[in-house]
C-alpha cells in the first residue's frame, strides 16, 4: 500500500473515531441538560410550597395581631433558610449532574481506549506472524520466541497466542536439519517458554546472534497505545470547576502537558496571575461553562493586549476540553515541523 493511501486511511479511520466521540459527548451534554432540569424542577417542587407555608404562618400571626410573638423570628429564620435552598438550586443541580457527567464521560473515553489498544494489538498480530514468516533459518526462527514472549499478554487478550506459536513451531520445523523438532509441550504458552529458553541457550553459544523483533508494518507505533501520551506544550485554561480540572489533568498525567489551570472557584486574584502569563502558553482556553463574565471577559482582554489566540469552549464536560488540548497542541506541532 503506497504512503499516500495509507496517509488517507489514517486520517479518515481519525475523522471517524472523532466524529463518533463527539456524537456520544453529544448524547451525554443532553442527558447532563435534561437530568439537570429535572433535578431543578423537583427540587423547587419541594422548596417553594414549604415556603409558601412559611410565609403564610407568619402573615397568620401578623393578622391575628402577634407581632411580637418569638415564634415569628424562627419561622423569618426558617423562611430566611428556605430562600438560601432555592437560590443555591442551580449551582448545586449543575454540581450532582456535572460530577455523574465526568463520570459517564470517564466510561467513554475508557471504551475509546481500548478500542484504539485492540486496534494496535490486532495489528501487533500481524507483524509478529511477518516476523516468524520472515526467519530463513533455524536458529532465527528459534530466537523469534525471545519477542513473541515480550507480548504474550497482549497475544492473550485477543486470542492470538496459540495461532502465532503454532506459527513459530512450524517455521522452526522448516529449517531443522534434524526433522520436525519443534512440537506442543503442554500450554501454548508453555511451548512458548520452552522455545523461548532453547533461544537463549542458542544466544549463549555464540557473541553474535540474531536479536529478532517485529517491525512496525501494521501498527503505527511500536508503543502501546494510550491516550493523550503524545502530546506536549503549556496550556493555560480560565473558567472550568475544580472537578473538570481534576478530571483533566488525570487524563493528561502520562503526557508531557504542562497544564495551568484558574477555575471559577480559584476567584478572580488568582486567575490575574494567569492573564499577566498568557505570552508563555502555547494554548489558551477560555471556559463559559462555570466561568464568570467578568472571568471571562479579563482573560480574553489579556490574550487580545498580548495578541494571542485562545478558544472559547462552551462547556461543562470533560470531553470537549480534552480535545481541544489535543486538536490545539497537535496543529501546533504540525506547523512547526512545517516551519522547520
Amino acid at each position: 500500500m503506497d504512503i499516500e493511501l495509507e496517509n488517507l486511511e489514517a486520517s479518515v479511520e481519525n475523522l471517524l473515531s472523532a466524529a463518533k466521540t463527539d456524537l456520544e459527548e453529544r448524547k451525554l451534554q443532553q442527558q447532563r441538560d435534561a437530568q439537570y432540569q429535572e433535578i431543578v424542577r423537583q427540587r423547587k417542587n419541594k422548596l417553594e410550597p414549604l415556603l409558601k407555608k412559611v410565609e403564610e404562618m407568619i402573615s397568620t400571626y401578623r393578622a391575628e395581631g402577634y407581632q411580637n410573638a418569638e415564634i415569628i423570628s424562627q419561622l423569618q429564620e426558617k423562611a430566611n433558610d428556605i430562600r438560601r435552598e432555592i437560590a443555591e438550586i442551580p449551582e448545586k443541580a449543575a454540581e450532582i449532574v456535572d460530577s455523574q457527567l465526568v463520570l459517564r464521560e470517564e466510561r467513554l473515553l475508557e471504551e475509546k481506549a481500548r478500542e484504539q489498544l485492540q486496534k494496535w494489538q490486532s495489528d501487533l498480530r500481524q507483524d509478529l506472524l511477518d516476523m516468524v514468516y520472515d526467519q530463513q533459518d533455524f536458529f532465527s526462527a528459534t530466537d523469534a520466541a525471545i519477542a513473541v514472549r515480550g507480548y504474550v499478554e497482549d497475544l492473550k487478550e485477543i486470542g492470538a497466542l496459540e495461532e502465532i506459536v503454532d506459527a513459530l513451531i512450524n517455521q522452526i520445523n522448516e529449517y531443522s536439519e534434524e526433522g520436525p523438532v519443534a512440537r506442543l509441550r503442554g500450554t501454548h504458552e508453555q511451548t512458548l517458554t520452552f522455545i523461548y529458553n532453547k533461544a537463549l541457550e542458542n544466544r549463549s553459544r555464540t557473541d553474535h546472534h540474531p536479536n529478532i523483533q517485529p517491525k512496525s508494518r501494521h501498527r503505527k507505533s511500536d508503543q502501546r497505545p494510550e491516550l493523550y501520551s503524545n502530546l506536549f506544550g503549556k496550556v493555560l485554561v480560565f473558567g472550568g470547576h475544580d472537578r473538570l480540572q481534576t478530571a483533566v489533568r488525570n487524563r493528561l498525567r502520562n503526557s508531557q502537558v504542562e497544564l495551568q489551570w484558574y477555575s471559577e472557584q480559584d476567584g478572580l486574584q488568582l486567575s490575574a496571575q494567569g492573564e499577566a502569563q498568557v505570552n508563555n502558553y502555547d494554548l489558551i482556553l477560555i471556559i463559559t461553562g462555570y466561568a464568570s463574565h467578568s472571568m471571562t471577559e479579563r482573560a480574553m482582554e489579556a490574550c487580545k493586549k498580548a495578541n494571542k489566540s485562545f478558544e472559547i469552549i462552551k462547556t461543562t464536560g470533560m470531553t470537549r476540553v480534552l480535545e481541544a488540548i489535543e486538536a490545539g497542541l497537535k496543529t501546533k506541532q504540525l506547523a512547526q515541523m512545517w516551519n522547520k
